[in-house]
């Protein structure tokens, strides 16, 4: 198309959707009432209130100013079809940054405790692992390797009355024991304690107990506090070690010296973290590791585990180049998350229910579509008539349609994010049982606001092609009859 002629449909396309005349005066008015209510809102927020009413606030002030502005600027046939197209993408982004929050949320609890990825050894005998995480600390894409133990048990809170020992209901555990000095090189480690840090996991020596860390709903539900004492107890058949035939199980008292807060209600429930030599005499009877784990620099979740798979390569090569099997294997609990997949595959869900509103939105811009043909029919007869061409005509009113998509969709961007800001601000509480974290966590991702406005801009462009046709098919003397 030649320059005049994009000139052309763009001031053609740009009569169609702007409106003529003065602005109505209710549009004047809610917009003074819409500044009034930001400003308000604004200074509420300033002041520290974050309740649920100047939280409202902020999202109607914004809603009232948005439809005041689309009803002084655009025609009124185009104004709900924009409307609707704002409202809908701005659900669908709320949608995707709530499950994109909840997904961060759990992976990063899930990478400060685990890391990212893991190295194990196949079999029982996984005593060299401080020579093997020295070597793989040496790779410069490696921030910290930390070797650890990893076992089940029972946790039972130890009282003295009269100086006899008491001991109340036993609760069902996951222990894992770290190395603190190595498990520090960890990013956000500070983050995992609501009380103590990594002091708290004190070894045992002959004068003192050990030290561990309890979840804060483990220690609630033990009624434990810092400076009580636990028992640790560890059956015989799920300890895996040689002596494991004796049925007797292994126990350990232990000074409780912190509290953990992942964030993650199910890990708080249940989570012991104690000293590796700790872990090891309880859990193993013996100086092994389960695994070592890694955090990797500017690591991507998703490239962890091909990461994770080259270090393990090279840690076996010298037995694969003598032909011998493989002494180490690479995993990562990103693989196997069931968390993370049913999140996943529940935002893909919403997201694809919520999508219908786009679409039901795009029929109120065809019903519009067509009104402006009728209104407009004579004086596209006149342009026809005139000299402009079928696809000069079918470009304008496409653009229009693709217009209007992509009006929608900035402002449904706009009151998404403050509709995100906003549940941020007033931060949501959730029951921990039933979704495994105690509030309502938002995100803003770029992917988040890329699908909700190309969707909308292609179900539109879409949705007008037909229309945009049928016009630019139409016979000058038939739009003039």
């Amino acid at each position: 198309m030649r320059p005049g002629g994009f000139a052309f449909v763009r001031l053609l396309a740009s009569r169609l959707i702007r409106r003529r005349g003065e602005p109505p005066r209710g549009a004047t008015r809610l917009g003074v009432l819409g500044l009034v209510g930001l400003c308000l809102a604004l200074v509420g927020l300033g002041l520290g209130l974050r309740g649920p009413i100047v939280v409202a606030g902020l999202w109607l002030a914004s809603l009232a100013i948005l439809v005041a502005v689309l009803v002084a600027r655009l025609r009124a046939m185009l104004v709900v079809s924009v409307l609707g197209l704002a409202l809908g993408v701005a659900s669908l982004f709320v949608v995707l940054g709530v499950g994109s929050g909840v997904e961060r949320l759990l992976v990063g609890s899930l990478a400060r405790l685990n890391g990212h990825a893991m190295v194990n050894k196949y079999g029982l005998d996984f005593f060299e692992y401080e020579e093997v995480a020295a070597g793989l600390e040496a790779d410069p894409r490696v921030r910290a390797a930390s070797p650890f133990v990893f076992g089940v048990g029972a946790i039972v809170l130890v009282g003295f009355h009269e100086g006899a020992v008491e001991l109340n209901e036993p609760v069902v555990i996951t222990i894992k024991g770290i190395d603190p000095e190595r498990f520090a090189g960890f990013s956000a480690v500070d983050e995992l304690f609501a009380v103590g840090g990594l002091d708290s996991l004190r070894p045992a020596d002959t004068h003192t107990r050990p030290g561990l860390a309890l979840g804060v709903r483990l220690a609630r539900r033990l009624g434990a506090k810092p400076g009580d004492v636990v028992r640790v107890v560890v059956p015989a058949e799920i300890r895996q070690a040689v002596d494991a035939n004796d049925g007797r199980p292994r126990h350990a008292e232990f000074d409780v010296l912190g509290l953990l807060d992942t964030g993650f209600a199910e890990f708080d429930a249940s989570f012991v973290l104690v000293h590796l030599s700790a872990a090891q005499a309880v859990v193993y009877g013996q100086r092994r590791a389960s695994g070592i784990e890694l955090e990797l620099r500017h690591a991507r979740l998703g490239a962890a585990v091909p990461i994770a798979r080259e270090l393990t390569a090279e840690l076996n090569r010298p037995l694969t180049e003598q032909d011998r099997p493989p002494l180490y294997r690479s995993g990562s609990w990103i693989e196997n998350s069931a968390v993370i997949t049913s999140i996943r595959q529940t935002k893909a869900l919403l997201a694809l229910i919520l999508s219908l509103i786009v679409v039901v939105a795009s029929g109120s811009l065809v019903g519009s579509l067509l009104l402006m043909v009728r209104r407009e029919r004579r004086h596209i007869g006149v342009l026809a008539a005139l000299g402009a061409r079928s696809r000069q005509l079918f470009v304008a009113f496409e653009l229009v349609g693709v217009a209007v998509g992509g009006l929608g969709s900035l402002l449904g961007v706009a009151l998404g994010g403050i509709s995100l800001a906003a549940l941020g601000l007033l931060r949501v509480d959730l029951d921990p049982a039933i979704y495994m974290i105690d509030h309502l966590p938002v995100s803003f991702v770029l992917v988040d606001m890329l699908v909700p406005t190309g969707l909308a801009i292609l179900v539109c462009a879409v949705a007008t092609g037909p229309i945009a046709w049928r016009v630019s098919q139409t016979r000058p003397l038939e739009l003039l009859r």
